[in-house]
């Protein structure tokens, strides 16, 4: 184990070895091309080797560097020695060969680029000589065909200073500049140049630019180390963290040893330790994931990765989950004291980087002026926004200062001093179950909760000095806990933070897309039960049962238990934590047009004010569950079903008209709105739809059809070469994120997985579709649509292209043009990657067919979870249109790259459910192969 500011000792020691072998093969071997391959590949297998025998990741990225150094530096001489100047070269120094960035610090992972500066003595690069730029084409040619990345930029050392001082990045790699080749005199020149020029009175400068580049790359990554997936190198807490302070020590010490700190007392021993061992973890994790990806150079801890590091680091458990969420727990420690450590040392160094995990909240309180510059209050003092021990002993004096220390922080807008961070750290002990149950700790828990919108940074404060978890055992074993399902983003504990600082969020906000919830918020008469029902609605992910909201409801009531809740505040906590998840499954899995579902949704929420909570907990729940989890398409599925059950609940007679209206009364305002000659047309639309489909049906809704179906008829009365296409019609709903797309047309088989092939070759998102079919025939395919990032259809020429495909499918004169492509190879075209794509996700989606006759009273409703992909419901509508099957409603959910849909379907002949258990059994394997499909079916 070496510490880190003596990783070029090791290199110096490695270099030695790695020149004695190398000197030996060129001795066996005259070509320095065959040579220096059997060097890199002999010395790349004993480094892997001793990366698996456990060699820490400073040894096995000091280990490469000396390796690449050796290379550079016999290439060097070689190609001095055969240019075609050989001799004016052999005379004097060319150039020098400088390594900067990672390569610099001889941190070379092995899958990492090796960035390099040829520095010539000239005045400036454009005056080298012919042969000095053949020599370091040829140096640079040998690195790629050897299988290196290279950056090789040749300048002068003026050049050098002038793009640093214009780009803060390469200023940035400049300051790990170390010469691996050449004239140590003009390195050295070089060296003190820039230091002048590009670090000297520009201190505060470098220092500001390099906090805000933290506090962007800090922001890119959500402020948080719990990502479910954590960037190891950029990520909160990970290596440039460590990075960071490095530069910063040298700009202002011109120093790279953190150790000097401890004599500055800027660090404990304690916490320098800290430093240096998350900085040991995260190289060797950023090594074995380079080795794990042969040498690739992506640092995303995925959760398949996860895995497979946590296995070769022999991380305990019983099975691979455990095993990685034990690895995890270990990454996330070591990354959480890297983040605060580090954010303490900047603060030290009056350095403004941000909280970590922790909004500091309004910066104006509602609930009075800011606190006085300087305040002593309760053995604490404040001072430039934080706040300070009086002394070391306040909380062993009174343990509830504890407690109280968070409200004086909530009152007073203040922040946390590194000393009280440590001073917590001290105390955890004190957390018991006596403090637990302490009367005034409790009352003093219920004041900070009652200021809603100002809760969510306390609580992060809290977690953060380890207190939240003490204090809320149950809560406290979420902390660092990976959650294996692919739509959660974070670690189960920052999914928690991240849902209460949504619900903070409202209070303030002024957004109209959120009034709804924020006035539900501001109605709500007992805050604390909101909070406290967020705080524990996932804590039964931590208990291994099958249902983790079972569990959570458990966990909810012990902790009311003990905090002494009963009455109207212990039954919503119950209710909420319980039925977390029931708003969310309804409104998205299940037919919200089905009054049967209404009435059991309501049954579950019980009243009107249950319902609106539990809508409030659900967007909080969603929003901070990813990025795609609410979006406009969602929220209207929600509204729908809230205002279906607002009518269940507050007028049973509307509720009724909605589900069973009085088509007669909406006839007649239909034929009011239409022209005489439609008459015939309105009667035998509403004589031969089927009755589902006047339900939530407006007569604007109803005319927009009956058009439609006039357009369809005329073409046949016509007998028009296209009077088999079918007609279409389009309804944007920008507000709603949506477009509505009508297909009229003869029923048929291939109607509906043509218009699904159609909008799969122009890449649209199918959200839902509802097909009704008359008794003459004739069907209406109802599909909402949307572009990948849930937006309405806005492109003419995606229009025209998706109604030219439907025709060329269903007119005879145009499918006969052996010109236009057909439909499978468009669809196939389409789901071919780009590089304009999104990264697809990393990890794999677990595959499901259900198929029951149970949850529909005239239905068989079909699930199927899979990697989403281009084309998979246009082979879903196939391979059930093969079966005889038809399907008279779907819910389509794409959420985190997985296809989550829903399919209601019927025998096509007797329009019943599908009750014959072998063609069932068959259906079931055939979809399932078409999930296990890379590209669109052939």
């Amino acid at each position: 184990m070496f510490p880190s500011h003596n990783i070029l000792v090791f290199v110096d020691t490695k270099k030695q070895d790695a020149a004695d072998h190398l000197r030996a093969i060129r001795k066996r071997d005259s070509n320095p091309a065959t040579a220096w391959r059997s060097f890199v590949k002999k010395t790349r297998a004993e480094i892997q080797e001793a990366h698996g025998s456990g060699a820490s990741g400073i040894e096995i990225t000091a280990w490469r560097a000396a390796m690449v150094d050796v290379l550079l530096a016999d290439a060097f001489e070689h190609f001095r020695e055969t240019s075609g100047a050989s001799k004016r070269i052999k005379s004097e120094t060319p150039f020098t060969i400088i390594a900067s960035g990672g390569y610099g610090r001889a941190e070379l992972s092995p899958g990492s680029d090796i960035d390099l500066q040829f520095l010539v003595p000239e005045s400036s690069s454009r005056r080298i000589k012919p042969e000095v730029k053949e020599m370091v084409s040829a140096i640079s040619t040998s690195l790629f065909d050897l299988g290196f990345n290279v950056s090789y930029p040749i300048r002068s050392i003026k050049e050098a200073c002038k793009f640093a001082n214009e780009d803060h990045q390469t200023k940035t790699t400049l300051l790990d500049a170390r010469i691996i080749v050449g004239d140590e005199a003009l390195f050295e020149t070089f060296e003190n140049t820039f230091f002048d020029s590009c670090i000297r009175k520009q201190e505060m400068s470098y220092l500001a630019e390099r906090s805000r580049d933290i506090r962007r790359r800090h922001k890119k990554f959500g402020d948080t180390i719990h990502l479910q997936e954590p960037n190891v190198k950029e990520g909160c807490g990970g290596l440039r963290d460590y990075h960071n302070l490095v530069w910063v020590l040298w700009v202002l010490k011109k120093s790279r040893d953190l150790s000097g700190l401890l004599k500055d007392g800027r660090l404990s021993q304690i916490a320098y330790d800290e430093i240096e061992e998350a900085y040991l973890f995260l190289l060797r994790v950023r090594t074995e994931l380079h080795y794990v990806q042969k040498g690739k150079q992506s640092d995303i801890l995925t959760l398949r990765l996860q895995g497979l590091v946590a296995n070769s680091f022999q991380y305990p458990g019983s099975n691979v989950i455990h095993r990685s969420e034990n690895f995890m727990r270990s990454y996330y420690r070591h990354t959480r004291n890297l983040w605060h450590h580090s954010t303490s040392l900047m603060q030290s160094f009056e350095l403004e980087v941000g909280e970590p995990e922790s909004s500091r909240g309004p910066l104006l309180s509602f609930l009075g002026q800011a606190a006085p510059e300087e305040e002593a209050f309760d053995g604490f003092f404040s001072r430039g926004g934080l706040i300070y021990p009086e002394s070391e002993t306040i909380f062993a004096e009174d343990p509830k200062r504890l407690m109280r220390f968070f409200l004086h922080t909530q009152r007073r807008q203040l922040r946390t001093s590194p000393q009280i961070r440590r001073l917590f750290k001290q105390n955890w002990h004190l957390i018991d179950g006596n403090f637990r149950r302490n009367k005034a700790n409790r009352d003093t828990w219920e004041e900070i909760l009652q200021n809603r919108g100002q809760v969510a940074h306390i609580l992060r404060r809290m977690h953060r000095n380890g207190f939240l978890g003490r204090y809320l055992p149950e809560f406290g074993k979420l902390t660092d806990l990976v959650q294996h399902e692919f739509f959660h983003r974070y670690t189960a504990d920052e999914h928690t933070l991240r849902c209460i600082d949504m619900l903070d969020s409202l209070v303030h906000s002024e957004d109209p897309k959120t009034a709804h919830f924020r006035k539900i918020f501001q109605d709500i008469e007992d805050p604390v039960a909101l909070y406290v029902a967020l705080l524990m609605h996932d804590t039964g992910r931590a208990e291994e049962v099958r249902k983790h909201e079972d569990g959570s409801a458990l966990l909810a009531s012990q902790v009311c238990s003990r905090l002494r809740y009963g009455g109207d505040r212990l039954k919503l906590i119950t209710f909420l934590v319980d039925q977390h998840l029931t708003f969310w499954r309804t409104a998205t899995t299940k037919d919200i047009g089905d009054p049967n579902t209404i009435a059991e949704f309501a049954r579950t929420v019980r009243s009107r004010r249950w319902m609106d909570i539990l809508h409030l907990f659900t967007y909080v729940d969603s929003k901070g569950t990813n990025d795609e989890a609410w979006n406009g398409w969602k929220a209207s599925l929600m509204r729908q079903l809230s205002n279906s059950t607002a009518a269940f609940f507050e007028d049973r007679s509307r509720f009724d008209s909605e589900f069973n209206p009085d088509t007669e009364e909406t006839k007649k305002i239909v034929h009011s709105k239409l022209p005489e000659s439609y008459q015939e047309e309105i009667e035998a639309h509403f004589d031969r739809m089927p009755k589902r489909y006047f339900g939530h049906r407006e007569p604007s809704s109803i005319i927009r059809h009956i058009k439609l179906f006039h357009r369809f008829l005329k073409k046949l009365h016509r007998v028009a070469p296209d009077a088999l296409v079918p007609v279409v019609g389009w309804d944007h709903r920008t507000e709603e994120g949506y477009t509505v797309i009508e297909v009229v047309g003869w029923n048929r088989r291939a109607l509906l997985y043509k218009v699904a092939g159609a909008l799969a070759a122009r890449n649209i998102t199918v959200l839902a579709a509802d097909i009704f079919t008359r008794d003459d025939n004739l069907v209406l395919d109802h599909f909402r649509v949307s572009t990948p990032t849930f937006n309405a259809i806005s492109s003419k020429r995606d229009i025209e292209r998706i109604e030219k495909l439907i025709e060329k499918e269903f007119s005879v004169a145009v499918a006969e043009d052996k010109d236009v492509p057909s439909l499978d190879s468009l669809v196939e075209k389409a789901a071919q990657p780009s590089i304009t794509d999104p990264a697809p996700y990393p990890y794999d989606i677990p595959k499901r067919v259900i198929l029951s006759n149970k949850d529909h009273p005239v239905a068989t409703v079909l699930e199927i979870q899979a990697q989403d992909r281009i084309g998979l419901l246009y082979d879903i509508f196939r391979i059930l249109a093969e079966f005889g099957i038809d399907v008279i409603n779907a819910r389509i959910s794409t959420q985190a790259g997985a296809a989550i849909d829903r399919f209601w379907i019927v025998d096509t002949d007797s329009s019943t459910k599908i009750e014959d258990a072998e063609q069932l059994s068959k259906l079931e394997s055939a979809i399932g192969e078409c999930l296990n499909q890379a590209t669109p079916a052939q």
